[in-house]
């Protein structure tokens, strides 16, 4: 996986931290959490692309978080090794000031720029992305924000688009919420075709149809250094489970009444990690369900 370390890696960055900052002690764990954690992380490793659970309850560890800046939480970072903060995409006017501050707070590794439709254009003019990110990035540089920034950018893409880009090599997909999964997957290779493989491209809110997840596996059996997006963010785990439903494995949502009360939270963490468990596996060599198969992308040979 792109940006993931392993299992011993994050442990014994632990431990270093540990002993600089307290003392030598290792924390040690009962053997049944170190079978299901080493389970666990073999399911993680085996996934070819990262993907970011979205939210804010810190009840479950994931590797990979994303938040928007108007609900970063400490607690959330730290449950996490790396941290994507979003610009608040449901609030076009939220500051990017407020979005940098954020990022900074929380420490987090990646940002995504700001960016509006014509129709929510501050400016009254219709921002495209190279305005935009151009806007964005001078504020950046004047802030204290160190996070490495991610340059939304939506369909159609066409040719001549990134030509004022040639600086950027990080690309978030977005603006796809809702289309079906063969039009998603068409743009995301019409993107790949304009800006190659040597950017990394995140699939910004793109979903979990089977039609994607079947066509990112294909890509990966063709080239496994070349997935057909780098990484992508969810958020049905937490939203699924708050509103009391579960996905199947066809990401169709379920009624499933949860209780309530005190630290109910840890209870619903549970679940989200499980269903971002579930997606990790559907993307893994491993996973050879029909569901997937019947898509008409993944061959599963």
């Amino acid at each position: 996986m792109a940006l993931s370390e392993s299992t011993s890696e994050r442990a014994s960055s632990q431990e270093i931290a540990t002993d600089q900052e307290e003392s030598s002690e290792t924390i040690e764990v009962p053997a049944r959490y170190a079978r299901e954690i080493e389970a666990r992380e073999q399911l993680h490793e085996a996934c070819p692309v990262d993907v970011y659970v979205a939210g804010i309850n810190p009840r479950y560890s994931w590797p990979h978080r994303l938040v928007a800046a108007n609900e970063a939480r400490p607690g959330v970072a730290e449950s996490a090794d790396t941290v994507m903060v979003d610009s608040v995409i449901s609030d076009s006017y939220y500051a990017v000031n407020d979005v940098l501050d954020a990022a900074h707070k929380l420490d987090a590794e990646y940002v995504v720029g700001k960016d509006w439709p014509p129709e929510q254009d501050p400016a009254g003019k219709g921002v495209q992305a190279t305005d935009a990110y151009e806007w964005f990035i001078t504020k950046y540089k004047r802030h204290k924000c160190d996070s490495e920034v991610i340059v939304p950018i939506a369909p159609p893409f066409e040719p001549g688009c990134l030509d004022c880009l040639p600086e950027v090599d990080h690309f978030a997909l977005g603006g796809m919420n809702g289309m079906s999964g063969e039009r998603q997957v068409k743009y995301i290779r019409d993107f790949r075709e304009l800006a190659g493989y040597d950017v990394e491209v995140h699939g910004l809110g793109v979903g979990t149809t089977p039609e994607l997840i079947s066509a990112i596996r294909e890509s990966v059996e063709d080239d496994p250094e070349n997935p057909l997006l780098d990484s992508l963010d969810i958020s049905t785990p937490e939203n699924a489970i708050g509103n009391g439903k579960i996905p199947d494995k066809s990401w169709q949502q379920h009624r499933v009444p949860m209780p309530t009360g005190t630290d109910s939270t840890t209870v619903r963490g549970g679940f989200a990690e499980a269903t971002a468990r579930m997606l990790e596996f559907e993307f893994s060599p491993g996973c050879d369900d029909d569901i997937l198969q019947n898509a008409g992308f993944g061959t599963f040979g």
